[in-house]
């Protein structure tokens, strides 16, 4: 398990059965799960974010938790953001490339690019890094609860 990745194994067989007793509003629960998990990562990310300039911050800002039963969702940026990129993930610097103003050196208002491991990433991927453990016991709690209540046997 890596931290851009984080897999519960079983949760969609899990999410297909609580359907078939959907009656019970357990879908909804997961949704909420997923919610919550995405609103700690984005609190982190954002905290993360205030210390690294107006840039991110202002990225950092735009982070929304979304409400899914499948999975945790968090998006941000947008068409009024198009930099939300550069701030997470950085650039390449120093690179040639045409603007209307000529041949300019790079994407240098952004930090270096860190690649796209685990280690990639400004403040959300490290929030979502340094919150893994804590997401792993906050999915074990809720499907155990919602599991005790979808087969009380």
């Amino acid at each position: 398990m890596t931290a851009d990745n984080i897999k519960v194994v079983g949760l969609s067989e899990f999410r297909q059965e609580l359907k078939k007793l959907d009656d019970k509003g357990l879908t909804d629960e997961l949704k909420n799960v997923n919610f919550d998990i995405a609103q700690t990562v984005v609190s982190a990310a954002q905290a993360k974010a205030s210390g690294q300039g107006r840039m991110r911050q202002v990225a950092a800002d735009s982070l929304r938790p979304g409400r899914q039963a499948a999975r945790a969702v968090v998006t941000g940026g947008g068409a009024m953001l198009p930099f939300f990129g550069g701030a997470e993930f950085g650039a390449a610097q120093g690179v040639p490339r045409n603007t209307r103003r000529g041949t300019v050196a790079g994407w240098n208002q952004f930090e270096p690019w860190r690649g796209s491991s685990s280690a990639a990433g400004y403040f959300l991927y490290p929030a979502i890094t340094e919150l893994t453990d804590e997401i792993v016991d906050k999915y074990g709690d809720a499907i155990e609860k919602i599991a005790a209540k979808a087969f009380p046997d």
